[in-house]
C-alpha cells in the first residue's frame, strides 16, 4: 500500500476533477509546475486523529523538481515521504518514495493544465491518480484516487506557509 496515513471523510472537490486537455509530445516545461513550488501546510484525519501536513517543493530545473511530505500528530511525524518530478526522455514522471522507499511505479503525468497536472500510473495498486491543482492564490489541493470516476479518492487543501 503506497500510502497508510490517509485522511478520513474528505470531501471530494469537483474542481480537481474538472477536465484538462491530455499531455502531448509537446509537454510542458518544468518551469510550468510553478504552481506546486514552495511551502504548504494543511490538515488531514485518519484513525489516530487529526494532524498536520506539510509539504515543500523546489524551484524547477530544466529537468527535476524536489517535493518533500511529512504527516504530524501530536507533534511526532507519523509518515514522511519523498518525490521527485522529473523530465524523463519525452514524459513527465512524478517517483514517490514513501517511507523513503521507491515506489515500484513511477506515475505519468497525462494531463496538464494551467496550474493543474494529472499523473497517473494504472498499474499501481492504490493510488492510480495523483492530481495537484493550485486553488487561488494562496492554496494547493492534492488528490489521489483510483482513477477517473473514483468517488471516494482522499484530498488535501494546503495553504501557502512560511518554509523552516
Amino acid at each position: 500500500m503506497w500510502f497508510k496515513a490517509l485522511p478520513v471523510g474528505v470531501a471530494i472537490v469537483l474542481t480537481l476533477l474538472a477536465p484538462c486537455p491530455p499531455v502531448t509530445a509537446q509537454s510542458p516545461s518544468m518551469d510550468q509546475f510553478r504552481f506546486m513550488t514552495g511551502c504548504w501546510e494543511g490538515s488531514f484525519r485518519d484513525r489516530s486523529g487529526l494532524g498536520t501536513i506539510e509539504e515543500h517543493y523546489t524551484s524547477a530545473s530544466s529537468n527535476v523538481i524536489l517535493g518533500t511530505t511529512r504527516y504530524i500528530q501530536a507533534g511526532k511525524t507519523v509518515q514522511y515521504e519523498f518525490t521527485i518530478i522529473e523530465r524523463h526522455e519525452d514524459t513527465i514522471r512524478l517517483i514517490p518514495y514513501p517511507n523513503g522507499q521507491r515506489s515500484e511505479h513511477a506515475f505519468v503525468l497525462t494531463r496538464f493544465a494551467l496550474d493543474q497536472a494529472v499523473f497517473e500510473s494504472p498499474e499501481h495498486d492504490y493510488p492510480k491518480r495523483i492530481i495537484y491543482r493550485r486553488d487561488g492564490d494562496r492554496g494547493l489541493r492534492a488528490r489521489i484516487d483510483a482513477g477517473s470516476g473514483d468517488a471516494e479518492g482522499r484530498e488535501w487543501y494546503m495553504q501557502r506557509a512560511a518554509c523552516s
